[in-house]
């Protein structure tokens, strides 16, 4: 059986492309990625494409089943487009979604008039066939030189604002040896948790201890867990700030979900990462705005982080119930209503609010990276540093000598025109590290010739 394994186009935020093989790039599609192994293992032949492919682009390859992946609700539009350019490219397949945004969705009534019209099946929640297979990240173009795994699902908390314990209702865990044993198979030196609360695991300890020593082609692996930390499971075990130190982990985010009385206690909770020997400016605190707690009160929050010398991992919130969310970041000037995206009016947020409390987040962890107070001169070298890192040439020029130099503007030019060219089409950047000034210079000219 031909089986054909689509991600629609997601609008991915510029920032996490940037990412690229950094923290998780361009959200490895892992549902996929096991359900490509699993239908392999049954002796079918498997293709993974990411948006609408034509017919040749796929190389005339004739699906009979075609599973379609789904991801925040908000962007349930770009899933329904991809459903219905398959059906109509492939009137006779049958197809399947799933994803986060099907298995909270599935009941409402525009969900399953949209399922009727398009004649899909879906399927929700973890799929348990193909939960115990690793993903196949060959089935994905380019070289990914990390492994993404679970080493629990579920999760102890009943947030309001999330719906992980709708997706997965169950509480499952793997011990220390079966994660040594997935990540010794797999064979990469970075492995990124996509657990929901890492430290709920009753095994983490056993867990921690073990992946200290562990090696893979005799080089330490490293770790960091996408959705953070739990920090109140911190505070009662302090000793596990050192082990994930000692672990190798990296990236390390705490949340700060509710109001200003909690202050003291993620101060605490951040001490424990300090005293383990985090560096305050390498740690993030993930702050949920156009939430429950108020505009004032958000930028206090901003205040104590900037106090601790931390930076901020800003979220905005949308309810788990919209199925849309228009909001346009380059529309500042003109602004924005709630018939464009939710705007939690109860509590004070505006849409001046909003994107006030976002400059004010980019512009506090520019300071805290850098160590110095904001400027948009700052922000300008920022984005240029981040293209340098794209292509792993280390750190740029001060800004005052670029902007001096016609010479070094240009190459900052060509490195962005390259840039959006590889995160355009989801291609592997090269890496030009050990290539020299000349040989940079060659490769952009070549590139220009070539546009």
């Amino acid at each position: 059986m031909h089986i054909l394994l689509v991600e629609p186009n997601f609008p991915y935020p510029t920032k996490s492309k940037n990412k690229a093989n950094g923290v998780h790039k361009n959200f490895v599609p892992i549902g996929l990625l096991k359900l490509g192994n699993y239908h392999k293992s049954l002796g079918d032949k498997v293709k993974l494409v990411r948006g609408k492919k034509t017919k040749k682009e796929i190389d005339y390859f004739k699906p009979v089943k075609i599973l379609i992946t789904s991801l925040f609700t908000y962007w349930s539009k770009y899933v329904w487009d991809t459903v219905e350019y398959y059906r109509k490219l492939f009137p006779k397949a049958k197809i399947i979604i799933g994803g986060v945004y099907v298995t909270l969705h599935h009941e409402t009534e525009e969900f399953k008039n949209l399922a009727r019209k398009y004649k899909v099946n879906y399927e929700k929640g973890v799929n348990q066939n193909a939960e115990n297979f690793l993903p196949d990240y060959s089935l994905i173009e380019g070289k990914i030189d990390y492994h993404v795994m679970h080493g629990m699902r579920g999760c102890i908390r009943r947030c309001k604002f999330c719906g992980t314990w709708k997706i997965e209702p169950k509480m499952t865990y793997k011990n220390a040896d079966e994660i040594i044993k997935e990540i010794i198979k797999v064979g990469k030196n970075r492995v990124i948790f996509y657990d929901n609360n890492f430290l709920a695991n009753p095994h983490k300890k056993e867990i921690l201890k073990e992946i200290v020593n562990l090696r893979i082609n005799g080089r330490p692996v490293s770790f960091e867990s996408q959705s953070g930390f739990d920090g109140r499971l911190l505070s009662a075990e302090p000793d596990l700030a050192v082990m994930l130190k000692k672990a190798r982990f990296y990236n390390i985010r705490i949340a700060w979900d509710n109001d200003l009385k909690d202050a003291k206690l993620i101060k605490k909770q951040l001490v424990h990462l300090l005293k383990a020997g985090y560096p305050s400016k390498d740690i993030a605190v993930f702050m949920i705005y156009n939430f429950d707690t108020p505009y004032e009160a958000m930028l206090k929050k901003l205040e104590y982080c900037k106090k601790w010398g931390v930076q901020v991992a800003d979220c905005r919130y949308r309810p788990l119930e919209s199925a849309s969310d228009n909001f346009q970041p380059s529309m500042w000037r003109r602004g924005q209503t709630e018939k464009d995206y939710y705007i939690h009016t109860k509590v004070g947020w505006s849409d001046t609010k909003i994107r006030d409390f976002r400059k004010r987040a980019r512009q506090h962890n520019i300071e805290i990276r850098y160590d110095h107070p904001y400027n948009k001169k700052m922000e300008k070298w920022s984005a240029i540093h981040n293209t340098f890192k794209f292509f792993k040439i280390g750190r740029p020029p001060q800004i005052n000598k670029i902007e001096n130099s016609k010479f070094l503007q240009m190459r900052v030019d060509l490195l962005n025109r390259l840039k959006n060219l590889y995160k355009k089409n989801n291609l592997e950047p090269p890496n030009l590290k050990n290539i020299s000034i000349k040989g940079i210079n060659e490769f952009l000219n070549n590139f220009i010739k070539r546009e």
